[in-house]
């Protein structure tokens, strides 16, 4: 009798722990919905040959981070280049590195990745870096993107922190980005359940946070394999 009930005991505390992680599941995903936020168009279609953008690092450093985000290297390259240069006119040393690393990102297109890893890892390293939260996310994003093609544990490590730091920061999407980029990882390393989980909900956060870059990123796996 006190076996049955004990089994009984155990499958309603199963039932109730799932209905709790379904609803608490859900919402976030309302809550990601209600407080998503899209980010402007440029003020102008070329921002490079227009004099009233072209020497404000500023705008020029949005744009390009608008771009990075929907993975447009191509166009946000020159952005972040100018934008690196003009900073570092102005002594303002965070966003030179900032846009620093958008530019060694885009490189990854004609460095090797083993090089590309390298430089960041040495930006991750300055001090600016290391007391800047939103600077350091920026920076081991960077990197865990490129190290997931070269040395998986590396860039588990990058994402993990990241992720720690978005949560803290109050930066859904990107803690989003982080899980979505771990549960890559737990595939690469035969934990296919664990992978499931952490890559669905990524895709159903992006979704509801309007992150359209992180949808891209994540069916853009699944297409490549990742099943």
């Amino acid at each position: 009798m006190l076996a049955r009930f004990s089994k009984l005991w155990f499958s309603v505390s199963l039932v109730v722990l799932a209905s709790a992680g379904f609803a608490a599941l859900s919402w976030k995903y309302v809550w990601l919905y209600v407080t998503r936020r899209t980010d402007p168009p440029p003020p102008v279609a070329d921002l490079l040959h227009d004099p009233r953008t072209s020497s404000n690092p500023e705008v020029l450093l949005e744009e390009a981070n608008r771009l990075a985000w929907l993975f447009n290297w191509p166009k946000a390259g020159p952005l972040y280049a100018r934008a690196e240069e003009l900073f570092r006119g102005k002594g303002n040393t965070r966003n030179e590195i900032y846009a620093c690393v958008g530019t060694i990102r885009v490189q990854s297109e004609t460095m090797s990745w083993v090089d590309v890893s390298n430089v960041l890892g040495r930006q991750l390293e300055l001090p600016f870096a290391k007391t800047e939260l939103k600077l350091r996310l920026w920076c081991l994003a960077a990197k865990g993107y490129t190290d997931l093609e070269i040395n998986p544990a590396s860039a588990k490590r990058a994402w993990t922190e990241a992720q720690t730091i978005a949560h803290r920061l109050g930066e859904a999407q990107w803690e989003a980005r982080a899980e979505g980029e771990l549960g890559i990882i737990a595939f690469l390393g035969g934990n296919s359940r664990r992978a499931a989980v952490m890559v669905g909900d990524a895709v159903l956060s992006a979704k509801a946070s309007g992150d359209v870059g992180g949808q891209v990123r994540m069916l853009e796996m699944l297409g490549n394999g990742f099943n």
